[in-house]
Formats: structure tokens, C-alpha cells, sequence
């Protein structure tokens, strides 16, 4: 017989126990409120979107957009307001400014 190898006996007659608050352990405790997408970007890339990059004036989200198809009207809607010069930019002609 080894020391030990025998399995110590069952107490079957042992009701579970509940913990009250006051002792439950630090491994149980309650997760983190999750991140907003807001402290995301600024925990992550550094971005702080709640500040305005032209003015410093204070940016609030006012939407959460995650549907593909709302997302693709927007960025289409916003293409058509864009100044043409800002979408199709074109490079100077070299022979405009060629010696003649």
C-alpha cells in the first residue's frame, strides 16, 4: 500500500453552500461594464472621437451604425455631396508648363 493513494471518502450528507456578498471571492466577481465603441478607439488607436480635430469643441456620438446596407447608403449619399475636385483629383499635364 502506498501513502496517500487511497481516495478520502465522500461526505455525502454535505448540502451546498451559497455565498453571501461579502464573500464572494475576487475570482467571482462581476465582469468589467463593457467598452464603449467611443473608448475603444481611444484605448486601441489612440482616436478620441468626443473632441472635434478642427475646432477642440466637444463631438457626441449620436448613432451606432453596423447594418451593411445603411452604411453603403451613407457612404453613398456622401459621395455625391463631395466637391467634384475632391473625388476625381487630376495630375497636372507636364506639357502645359514644357518650354516651347
Amino acid at each position: 500500500m502506498v501513502p496517500g493513494s487511497a481516495k478520502p471518502a465522500r461526505n455525502k450528507s454535505k448540502k451546498p453552500t451559497i455565498q453571501t456578498d461579502t464573500e464572494t471571492s475576487v475570482d467571482q466577481a462581476l465582469p468589467c461594464s463593457p467598452l464603449s465603441w467611443a473608448e475603444r478607439l481611444k484605448r486601441v488607436f489612440d482616436i478620441d472621437i468626443s473632441v472635434c480635430p478642427l475646432c477642440g469643441g466637444t463631438l457626441r456620438v449620436i448613432a451606432d451604425v453596423t447594418d451593411p446596407d445603411a452604411i453603403q447608403t451613407i457612404l453613398a449619399h456622401l459621395r455625391q455631396r463631395a466637391p467634384p475636385d475632391a473625388v476625381h483629383r487630376q495630375r497636372p499635364q507636364n506639357d502645359l508648363f514644357a518650354a516651347s
